[in-house]
């Protein structure tokens, strides 16, 4: 075994860029493709489209025992070839094959999520698996398939095999930071700075296990709502959209307040800055319900590097929000809180540091910033 992996059944935390390659060497995660250097990112893999795809009904999740083609099989679901461009239609719902499928060792678990470009976008993925009535979370020592269930919320999208949408992150044990843990790495060295860069004690931020954040409606532009398109997004190709074709600018309020209108979508931001050491990775957690009833982000999941550069002299980045009421029109007012962050711990410090590469898209953005598909 490779001086990078004693163990995996021994291992506590998120995997690193260097064990996600032992896990692809020694075929623990395969793929029908092959898997290309630029999937492997800093604590998480990019995950892509084979060209096996259904259109559902709705929503469909697979019984214990059952496999995912079982239920296609059931619903008689219509076939889709993604060896051409296939185009997706807003508001259908998709069942697509990854290319890469799992045979992970009986101490290795995974979760997928959406990322941040295809969040940007109000495009919602969910991953599935065999033999598992939830999405996202695949147990350890799983062996099968993966499914991406592709929803387009706002406007219809153009993808083709080979497209990447969403990334899985591998770890042996959770290692979520309680608060007094997070107390401490604070007080070594600050995650959370204002506008100035002025850090931010724990005492404002910790919460329930996360640091508290809020949001921001106090700059020149404060965000962006989408609006009806009669043009596809093109995710197949490098082929940059007109933003103006897709969302309207929302300029600062003049009472800091935004009223969100319900089941619209909107790219916002957060008033603090974030960070996030060489040694952890970030997820942005669910909003407490009792806040309201809003999605703040689809794509939750935050490289070891972010807002940090190589050695902790950035003082953080805002963190960009996709948002959509649910059940009634929201107030947003700014320094409202608007979501949690939780750190977990990898099992070593990364060798590839998010902002470094050139597939890394987010690394400077200040405010709310647009999916890189737009030009």
């Amino acid at each position: 075994m490779s001086d990078t992996a004693q163990s995996f059944n021994a291992l506590s935390g998120a995997l690193t860029t260097a064990l996600i390659r032992e896990l692809v060497a020694r075929g623990h995660v395969l793929s029908t493709a092959g898997i290309a250097d630029r999937q492997y990112q800093p604590a998480s893999l990019d995950l892509t489209l084979a060209e096996e795809g259904y259109k559902l009904p709705g929503s469909i999740l697979p019984l214990r025992n059952e496999k995912v083609r079982d239920v296609i099989a059931d619903f008689r679901a219509r076939p889709l070839d993604l060896g051409q461009p296939c185009y997706l239609d807003r508001g259908g719902v998709y069942l697509i094959r990854l290319n890469e499928a799992l045979d992970l060792p009986p101490g290795i678990g995974a979760y997928t999520n959406n990322k941040s470009s295809t969040g940007r976008i109000d495009l919602q993925t969910r991953t599935l698996s065999d033999g598992n009535p939830r999405y996202e979370k695949h147990s350890r020592g799983y062996r099968g398939e993966l499914w991406i269930e592709v929803i387009p919320k706002s406007f219809d999208v153009r993808v083709r095999a080979g497209v990447s949408l969403n990334q899985a992150i591998f770890y042996g044990q959770r290692a979520i930071l309680g608060d007094a843990e997070l107390e401490g790495l604070m007080a070594k060295t600050p995650l959370l700075f204002d506008k100035e860069g002025r850090a931010i004690g724990p005492g404002e931020a910790v919460v329930d296990q996360g640091l508290l954040m809020a949001i921001d409606l106090d700059q020149e532009v404060v965000g962006y709502v989408a609006k009806k398109s009669p043009d596809p997004i093109i995710l197949d190709v490098d082929e940059k959209a007109d933003p103006r074709d897709f969302f309207d600018p929302i300029e600062r309020p003049r009472h800091q307040r935004l009223l969100l209108m319900k089941e619209h979508f909107y790219i916002l931001s957060t008033l603090e800055y974030v960070r996030v050491p060489t040694e952890y990775a970030v997820e942005m957690l669910p909003f407490e319900t009792t806040a309201g009833e809003f999605r703040a982000h689809y794509a939750g999941f935050f490289d070891p590097g972010f807002g940090w550069g190589r050695s902790g002299e950035v003082k953080g980045t805002p963190a960009v929000l996709e948002v959509r009421p649910y059940d009634d029109d929201l107030v947003l007012r700014h320094g409202q809180p608007i979501c949690k962050m939780a750190y977990e711990r990898l099992c070593g410090s990364t060798d590839r540091i998010y902002g470094e590469g050139p597939v890394n898209h987010y690394a400077h953005q200040r405010g709310p910033r647009l999916s890189r598909y737009f030009g």
